[in-house]
C-alpha cells in the first residue's frame, strides 16, 4: 500500500460474520493504528429515520473491541457496556467510535470512548473487556 491509500478511507475487512451483516466498517491509518469508522445507512435506521441506538452501541462495542485488541495485544470480550446518547445520528452520517484505555490488568481492560460524528461527540460509553483464553493475538498493520 502506498502512503496515499493507507490514509483514505477504504473498506475494512471483516473480522467476524456479525461485522460483515451490521457493516460495512471503514478504516485508515493515522500514526500507529487503524481509525474505524462507518457509513449509516438505511439499514442502521430507527422508526425516526435516525440512527438506531442498538446500532450506535453494536458499533461502539465492535470498534472499541477491536481497538483494545490491537492495542493490548489479545483478544477481548465485552463483559460490560454503558452508553449515553448526546446527539441523533442521520443517515449518510460518517460516525467514528475513538477510545482511550484508562486501566489494563491481568485479565481485565477498562475503556472510556466517544462516537463521533465530524467533530460533535454524538455518544459516549464506558466499556470493560475481559481477554479471551487461548485465542491468537490480534491486529495487523499496513504494508508499508
Amino acid at each position: 500500500m502506498t502512503l496515499e491509500t493507507i490514509e483514505a478511507w477504504h473498506r475494512s475487512p471483516s473480522r467476524n460474520d456479525f461485522t460483515e451483516r451490521f457493516g460495512p466498517l471503514q478504516r485508515r491509518w493515522s500514526g500507529d493504528r487503524w481509525i474505524y469508522a462507518m457509513r449509516v445507512d438505511d439499514g442502521h435506521r430507527n422508526e425516526a429515520g435516525l440512527m438506531h441506538g442498538g446500532a450506535m452501541t453494536a458499533l461502539i462495542d465492535e470498534v472499541i473491541g477491536t481497538f483494545v485488541s490491537e492495542t493490548v495485544g489479545r483478544p477481548h470480550v465485552t463483559v460490560q457496556l454503558s452508553t449515553t446518547f448526546l446527539e441523533p445520528v442521520h443517515v449518510g452520517d460518517l460516525v467514528e467510535p475513538r477510545g482511550e484505555i484508562v486501566k489494563v490488568t491481568r485479565s481485565m481492560s477498562f475503556v472510556e470512548a466517544r462516537l463521533h460524528v465530524g467533530d460533535s461527540v454524538v455518544a459516549t460509553a464506558s466499556l470493560i473487556f475481559k481477554a479471551a483464553r487461548g485465542a491468537a493475538a490480534a491486529g495487523d498493520t499496513p504494508e508499508a
